[in-house]
């Protein structure tokens, strides 16, 4: 091989390299801000357990803001949309966005689900011992809780509440005990309706009942 012909290989070779070093993707040396058009592709992960989105409803109980009797307000929930997991997601008790906003439960933290069957339009519901821990007022609105979140189902227009089997009396909204399945209209005046629920997210299709 000539002199001149290597010479100009080896530019060649040379030359290429050098493009091949522009078309690569740089390291930045320095911490460099990422365009506010970039920062959503470098978002990631899933919404906290329990957080305020989906369609399916829940009730606690809202704070007092006229000195008069506390109600129960929906706030949302993103579970599947059966009347066990609700119940569920109820027991759990408010996240903290509610709690920032004083929504509460009166719900023993330790509540469980034994199971949520329903036959006709009769949802018995079976839980633990721990709701018989609640008295006076806080019994009332606990129940009703469990009550109007059981109810947003549609078919569902009673609930049994058994605790580990046992059928019991329950506190209607007058303080007066009952011994049968319970519904909505229990508990008049307790579950606040004049406004949307917690917080409101306007849909196109609406909302469930």
């Amino acid at each position: 091989m000539s002199h001149r012909r290597a010479a100009v290989l080896i530019g060649t070779i040379v030359g290429a390299a050098a493009m091949l070093g522009a078309c690569s993707i740089q390291v930045d040396e320095q911490p460099r801000d990422v365009p506010p058009e970039q920062r959503r592709n470098l978002d990631s992960g899933n919404a906290e357990a329990g957080s305020s989105a989906g369609e399916t409803r829940i009730f606690l109980v809202a704070p007092d803001e006229s000195g008069g009797r506390r109600v129960l307000r929906s706030v949302l929930r993103d579970i599947p949309g059966d009347a066990p997991s609700a119940l569920r997601a109820l027991f759990e008790g408010p996240n903290d966005e509610e709690a920032a906003a004083d929504l509460s439960t009166l719900l023993p933290s330790d509540l469980e689900l034994l199971s949520a069957i329903r036959i006709g339009d009769i949802l018995t519901v079976d839980v633990t011992g721990a709701l018989l821990n609640v008295s006076g007022e806080g019994s009332i609105l606990a129940v009703a809780q469990i009550v109007a979140t059981a109810s947003e189902f549609d078919g569902i227009n009673a609930v049994r509440l058994r605790v580990e089997g046992e059928p019991q009396t329950w506190p209607g909204a007058d303080g007066e005990l009952l011994t049968g399945p319970l519904t909505v209209y229990d508990y008049p005046g307790l579950v606040e309706s004049s406004q949307p629920s917690y917080p409101g997210l306007p849909t196109a299709e609406g909302t469930r009942r």
